[in-house]
């Protein structure tokens, strides 16, 4: 099922652990979807920054990767924005030290996504190496089992002054056409810290609210809807063996994928089965297939 049966799906996300994300942050998490916040350790000094993102992961949202020093993938790196990192520092160099900062400040117990500074595609290949799915900065949605590449999604980028109105007309149209739309904000007004295309929080919260209201889009994190998006690419792809009248499906998870998740499938007929356990049925008119399993059984 595309989407967990939604019509389409809506992330959230946030760059640069800013002081105005950090300010707005009740606001946010009044509206009560699932967000994901890309963090930069080196701006770690800001006020309040490790109770806020502390809180956040309680609260049910993602924090991922977006560097130490928001540098250009440049030989040395360049345009730092979060102090200067140690003289010949690579992409790596930058990746790795936030991760950790992430896992023992905020207490995630892992680091499934990052996004690159600038969208410098620099980081990408790096990035590979420890993630599963990575976010870019150009512009665009995503197609079930389409063939956007997962460690350069396409986002909408929020303009300088852009209001709920126009946030609203992109989730209509991922809606329509059954896609994923990733959000991406920075500066959030009213603040004294104002950074980059700025945006008014009851705008951003009118955005979240009306994709929220429309109850068929799936409103969650990066992390929750690219894993669903990648493992359906996956199982979609595999080829199934047969055994008397019984056919299997096998599966492998890409490196740094979070456990716990689970595809919605249908059938005309016959039982699923994982690990020798016949699934239930779900009222709601699916099966949850455990993607830790590793394969799927369909006798009739």
């Amino acid at each position: 099922m595309n989407w967990a049966g939604f019509k389409a799906a809506v992330s959230w996300t946030f760059d640069d652990s800013q002081p105005s994300q950090i300010a707005h942050y009740a606001e946010l998490q009044a509206v009560g979807i699932p967000m994901t916040f890309y963090i930069s350790s080196g701006n770690s000094t800001e006020a309040g920054y490790d109770a806020t993102f502390s809180q956040a992961i309680q609260d049910g949202h993602e924090i991922g990767n977006h560097t130490v020093h928001h540098c250009n993938a440049t030989t040395p790196l360049s345009g730092c924005s979060f102090g200067t990192p140690a003289a010949g520092a690579t992409v790596t160099d930058e990746l790795t030290p936030c991760n950790t900062y992430i896992t023992t400040h905020f207490g995630q117990s892992g680091v499934w996504t990052g996004a690159s500074p600038f969208g410098d595609t620099g980081y990408d290949t790096a990035a590979s190496s420890l993630f599963f799915i990575y976010r870019g900065v150009g512009g665009g949605t995503i197609g079930p089992n389409d063939a956007t590449d997962p460690y350069n999604l396409p986002i909408h980028l929020a303009a300088s002054g852009e209001t709920a109105a126009s946030f609203n007309t992109a989730t209509d149209q991922a809606q329509t056409g059954g896609r994923w739309l990733i959000f991406l904000i920075h500066t959030i007004l009213p603040t004294t810290a104002n950074w980059y295309n700025p945006v008014q929080i009851t705008d951003v919260t009118g955005g979240m609210m009306h994709g929220q209201q429309l109850g068929d889009v799936w409103m969650d994190t990066l992390e929750n809807v690219g894993a669903y998006w990648r493992a359906q690419k996956i199982v979609s792809a595999a080829t199934p063996t047969t055994s008397g009248s019984a056919q299997t499906w096998t599966w492998t998870l890409p490196g740094h994928f979070p456990s716990g998740k689970f595809l919605r499938v249908t059938v005309t007929g016959g039982t699923l089965a994982q690990s020798g356990k016949t699934l239930a049925w779900n009222d709601h008119g699916y099966y949850e297939v455990a993607l830790d399993a590793g394969s799927l059984t369909l006798s009739p």
